[in-house]
């Protein structure tokens, strides 16, 4: 019996401005990534979001990024160790402080846009992120690109690890994402999204942009909110994986 999580980048409004419709598409997922106030995300939303999490069984992740809400958190940030650590524990703990008002529990980290590109740059980046991570709470499932160095380093740490497959985005020969400056990095068409999202799951095996064909390990599948369309995307990802008989459940249960 094949198991996968199915999650997406929520929360990333500022204000007044939204960027999808939480209230329908948290329904349809197993876990969400939050955004936490550096890259998007203010309390307000922060606290719905959670609410209707505990409402729905859907795990809640922490999805810090670069203290860049001008640019989104997509824009590199050179920043030292302690900052690094820092700003995750900041971001963290103010998700952690919804999640207590529910009696729920952080599910896992994964990091933010720039922040989560460079940390697959480089190995010893990858390590300092986790290890901040572990020393902050290592109950904390890491979630990341599959096969990439944040995977690696948590391994190193015995820590438990979750890999994530972008449904819309696409990958290098490498396994790293397409950057969003590449035209055609952003997928769209919601019948080949569901006809790759099939074969990573079915098949372990990923085409990439080159032409290449992958290995990886998918315990996740994300759905960036953000991408237009993301809701008929997630529902029509759902209805292909449950044909093929794949339990849809969040990846605390199974990993």
């Amino acid at each position: 019996m094949i198991k996968v999580d199915l999650v997406s980048d929520i929360g990333e409004g500022f204000g007044r401005y939204k960027l999808c419709d939480e209230e329908a598409i948290i329904p349809l997922l197993t876990s969400v990534n939050v955004a936490c106030g550096y890259h998007a995300g203010v309390p307000n939303i922060m606290r719905k979001i959670v609410k209707i999490c505990k409402e729905n069984e859907v795990g809640i992740g922490a999805h810090p990024g670069f203290p860049d809400l001008m640019g989104f958190g997509r824009r590199f940030m050179k920043i030292k160790d302690n900052e690094l650590e820092n700003y995750l524990y900041y971001q963290i703990g103010a998700l952690e402080a919804f999640c207590k008002l529910y009696g729920l529990k952080i599910q896992h980290c994964i990091a933010h846009g720039a922040w989560g590109n460079w940390l697959e740059q480089d190995i010893e980046n990858a390590r300092k992120f986790v290890k901040a991570i572990a020393n902050y709470n290592k109950e904390i499932i890491i979630l990341a690109i599959s096969g990439g160095f944040r995977i690696q380093a948590a391994k190193e740490l015995n820590l438990k690890v979750a890999n994530e497959f972008f449904a819309d985005r696409e990958v290098q020969n490498n396994g790293r994402l397409v950057p969003r400056t590449v035209s055609g990095s952003v997928l769209h068409d919601k019948d080949k999204i569901v006809k790759r999202v099939l074969k990573a799951v079915l098949e372990n095996k990923l085409i990439s942009f080159e032409g290449k064909e992958l290995n990886i390990k998918v315990d996740s599948i994300c759905v960036h909110g953000d991408t237009p369309g993301s809701l008929e995307i997630i529902k029509a990802i759902r209805a292909a994986l449950l044909k093929e008989g794949v339990v849809i459940t969040k990846f605390g249960d199974f990993i």
